[in-house]
C-alpha cells in the first residue's frame, strides 16, 4: 500500500512538472514566435503591394496631366483676351478714321452748297461715295472680329 501511494504521488509530480514545464516553454519559448509572426505580418501591412504602387504612380501622372491641361487651358484663355483687345483696338481706329471722314465730307457738302456751286448732282455722287466707303469699312471691322 505505502508502494502504490508512492508510486501515484511520483505520478502526480511527474505530470505536475510536465505541465509547469509546457506553461513555461508556451509563455516564453512560444510569445517570441508570435512576436516575430505578428512583426511580419505588420511589416507586410505597411510594404504596399506593387499593383497599389503602380496605381499611386498612375494617378499622380494623371493629376499632372490635368494640372497641364489646366495652365494651358489659362495660357489660352490669356492669348485670346489679348488677341480680342487687338482686334477691338483695330476694329474701333477704323470707325474713328470713319467717323471723321464723315464729318469731312460734311463739311465739304455744306462748303459746297454756301459756295453756290451748282450741280447737287455732284453733291448726291459725293455722299454716295461717303456712304458706300463707310459700309466697306464696317464690313471689314465686322469680318475682323
Amino acid at each position: 500500500m505505502n508502494e502504490m501511494l508512492i508510486r501515484r504521488i511520483g505520478k502526480g509530480i511527474t505530470i505536475v512538472i510536465v505541465i509547469i514545464t509546457l506553461t513555461a516553454c508556451s509563455l516564453f519559448g512560444g510569445g517570441e514566435k508570435k512576436k516575430e509572426e505578428a512583426k511580419k505580418e505588420a511589416e507586410a501591412k505597411s510594404q504596399e503591394s506593387v499593383i497599389d504602387q503602380e496605381l499611386k504612380k498612375q494617378y499622380q501622372m494623371f493629376n499632372e496631366v490635368i494640372e497641364y491641361q489646366k495652365a494651358q487651358d489659362i495660357k489660352l484663355i490669356k492669348e485670346s483676351e489679348e488677341r480680342y483687345k487687338k482686334l477691338k483696338e483695330e476694329a474701333d481706329k477704323p470707325t474713328k478714321g470713319s467717323s471723321e471722314e464723315k464729318q469731312k465730307a460734311r463739311e465739304a457738302k455744306i462748303g459746297k452748297e454756301g459756295s453756290g456751286d451748282s450741280g447737287s448732282g455732284e453733291n448726291s455722287d459725293e455722299s454716295g461715295d461717303a456712304s458706300n466707303s463707310n459700309d466697306s469699312s464696317d464690313s471689314n471691322a465686322s469680318e475682323e472680329q
